[in-house]
Formats: C-alpha cells, sequence, structure tokens
C-alpha cells in the first residue's frame, strides 16, 4: 500500500482486482469509464475524513484597510481549520466569529481600523472576514502581520497517466473493484468490499493521534491555553 501511485498503475491494479483483461488494447474503451471511477472514489474518500498528510499552511500578507481576504487557491473554505497571525515574535490563532460586541468596539462598516486582528469568520461571498481592519501592511521580511492559513488541501489533478493519487492506492483500488464486481453481479463483489473497509479502517487508525492521560489524574491530557497577546499601549496623558 502507497500514496503518489500513479494512475496508469492504479488502473492495472482496478482491473486485475475486478477480474478484467489487462491487455492494453482491450482497455482503450472503458479507460475513461476506470479513470472516473477512480476519480469519484478519491473524491469521496478525500471528503469523507480530513486527511492529515494532505494538511498544508498557506501565507498570506495582511493589507492595511483590507476586509475580505480569498482563501489559498488549494484550500476549499469549508477546509480551513484555522488562521494564525504572526504578532510581536510569534503565531497567535485567530479566534472564529466576529459579533455585534466586536463590531461595537471597532466597526468595520464604519472602516474603523485596528492592529492587531483578532477574530475571523467566513463571509457570505466565501470570503474570509478579518476584525478589527487592520491599519497596518505585513512585513515578510519580519514576518511581522503575515497570515497563516491551516487547512486540508484540495486533491491533485489524477487526469494523465503520469498524476498521482493523494491517497492510498489499495484503498481507491479496493473500493473500485467492488463496484466493478457489483455491477457485474460478482459473489465476491461483498468481500471486496468488506476488504475496502477493513484497509480503510487500519489507515484511519493509524493517523489518528492516541488520547494522551495525565501520570496523576483523570482525563486526557488538555495542551496550555495560548493567550493572543497583543501590543501594550499606554493611557492617554490627563490634565
Amino acid at each position: 500500500m502507497a500514496r503518489h501511485v500513479q494512475l496508469v498503475r492504479i488502473l492495472d491494479q482496478l482491473r486485475a482486482e475486478a477480474r478484467l483483461s489487462l491487455n492494453p488494447a482491450h482497455n482503450r474503451q472503458v479507460r475513461e469509464t476506470h479513470v472516473n471511477l477512480v476519480q469519484r472514489i478519491q473524491d469521496r474518500l478525500w471528503d469523507d475524513y480530513a486527511w492529515p498528510h494532505l494538511r498544508v499552511q498557506r501565507l498570506v500578507k495582511l493589507q492595511s484597510g483590507q476586509r475580505y481576504y480569498d482563501t489559498p487557491d488549494d484550500i476549499q473554505i469549508d477546509n480551513i481549520e484555522n488562521i494564525q497571525l504572526y504578532d510581536s515574535g510569534g503565531w497567535c490563532r485567530l479566534a472564529p466569529g466576529i459579533y455585534a460586541e466586536h463590531y461595537s468596539a471597532h466597526n468595520s462598516d464604519l472602516d474603523e481600523r485596528a492592529y492587531p486582528p483578532r477574530r475571523w469568520q467566513i463571509h457570505e461571498d466565501e470570503d474570509i472576514e478579518l476584525w478589527p481592519i487592520s491599519d497596518t501592511n505585513a512585513d515578510p521580511e519580519t514576518m511581522e502581520g503575515m497570515l497563516k492559513f491551516t487547512g486540508i488541501r484540495n486533491l491533485k489533478p489524477f487526469v494523465q497517466d503520469s498524476d498521482r493519487a493523494d491517497l492510498d492506492d489499495r484503498l481507491i483500488v479496493m473500493f473500485g473493484a467492488a463496484e466493478l464486481l457489483a455491477a457485474a453481479g460478482a459473489k465476491d463483489a461483498q468481500l471486496k468490499l468488506d476488504q475496502a473497509n477493513a484497509i480503510y479502517r487500519r489507515l484511519r487508525s493509524g493517523m489518528t493521534p492516541r488520547r494522551r492521560f495525565k501520570m496523576f489524574g483523570i482525563g486526557a491530557a488538555q495542551p496550555p491555553t495560548q493567550e493572543f497577546i497583543t501590543r501594550y499601549k499606554p493611557p492617554e496623558p490627563t490634565g
């Protein structure tokens, strides 16, 4: 079992498991059908689970006066897990959700600005809204003001023979073979499906972190809460 296996190899495996001809001349007419099948299976498996090896981080520049930001090209908005801001020498996680009390403090509709942004939310146009609107541009050299988007990336193209699968080859092949055998009325279609599900469970189990327990206490150990540190501004002098 392996990832990043070429499409041409996966198609060969699929036909072998489904007891189809391996003769290239016999496969020309069904190639597109089989490619669509493995594409659909990989898409479904990708959508069903947040595969850790597909988690990526993308940097975006904070722009003074900009309220809405496009998501990185290879991360769908629903797959964004968190957004962080590099401020005062460290990465600080922005809290999700912007509510009335926040707009009361800094009204984005009136273009009220402050630094650093502290919160984010998905906007109706599938942009990312930050609050408050920054009054500072990011500095890529010092990293100050850079945004880090973390999420599960999209699948890479899987059309040409040389394209490589993002998920495990045996997982894709066994689910595909089960579907082809079931369509043909084969008696072992359920067996192939059971094998595919067993591979799926094993892969997910191996990628899911084990629970950690405190040596002296009850329950899972929790990481320390990270406070969002902002720059201190002294009060204006009076009198």
